[in-house]
């Protein structure tokens, strides 16, 4: 499949790699080769971890937790009765370059001028790199709850509002139980959260580590000024 992958050049449909530690270095040459060409798969996951991962937070017995694939684009989803998710249905899509924005900021978000987040102390007193580190630890942890809280919300009210007749008819989840295939009910799932701008909260916080806390370059005064005037003058 690998090899056809690079002879057709298609960007869809893509494939997904479950990695595990007895796997030939051929196979893998393979993998490595399609991604040397710039096609972007296999994504490649680690499966020993997401059978264990998928048995943990979603109690999937292990022989469905074995029969994960990529939901999505990396999610590990059994595709069993009860395993499954009828759509693609994360627990939340999160804009997270707001993370390090806010622990910067006090929680203070500049575009809508409001109060967003919690308040997590003035970032120019900050003394020290772990300040700084948790007070992103509680924005993260305010704006994911936040938008799991809004999404399930939405799931639970959603047979009542709109109802999928077509995906409960192809269900047997829903034929058997008589619900809607998007009621929660039955499923274990496999809740996720997309986050999409995460890189740039680690490129940013280990910025602000090496050039204020560790080299001393410059203070969280002149970066938080720096930030307030977005970077004129």
């Amino acid at each position: 499949l690998l090899q056809a992958a690079r002879l057709v050049r298609v960007s869809n449909p893509t494939f997904g790699f479950r990695w595990h530690p007895k796997v030939k270095d051929e196979v893998m040459r393979e993998c490595f080769e399609c991604i040397r060409q710039g096609l972007g798969y296999p994504s490649m996951r680690n499966d020993p971890i997401l059978v264990h991962n998928a048995m943990h937070w979603h109690g999937h017995p292990l022989e469905e937790a074995r029969l994960w694939v990529h939901q999505a684009c990396m999610s590990p989803c059994p595709t069993t009765k009860h395993g499954t998710q009828p759509m693609r249905m994360a627990s939340a899509t999160a804009k997270c370059a707001k993370i390090v924005e806010y622990a910067l900021s006090n929680g203070y978000d500049r575009v809508v001028a409001m109060q967003m987040g919690p308040k997590t102390g003035d970032p120019r007193k900050f003394t020290d790199f772990e300040q700084l580190f948790q007070a992103w630890v509680k924005q993260m942890e305010w704006l994911f709850s936040t938008l799991v809280r809004t999404v399930n919300l939405g799931r639970f009210m959603d047979p009542e509002l709109y109802g999928r007749p077509l995906l409960s008819g192809i269900s047997e989840r829903s034929v058997e139980s008589g619900l809607d295939v998007v009621s929660p009910e039955g499923e274990r799932g496999n809740c996720w959260i997309t986050a999409f701008t995460w890189v740039e909260n680690a490129d940013s916080l280990a910025a602000v580590k090496k050039l204020v806390f560790d080299e001393k370059k410059y203070t969280m005064d002149q970066l938080i000024t720096a930030l307030e005037a977005n970077w004129e003058g």
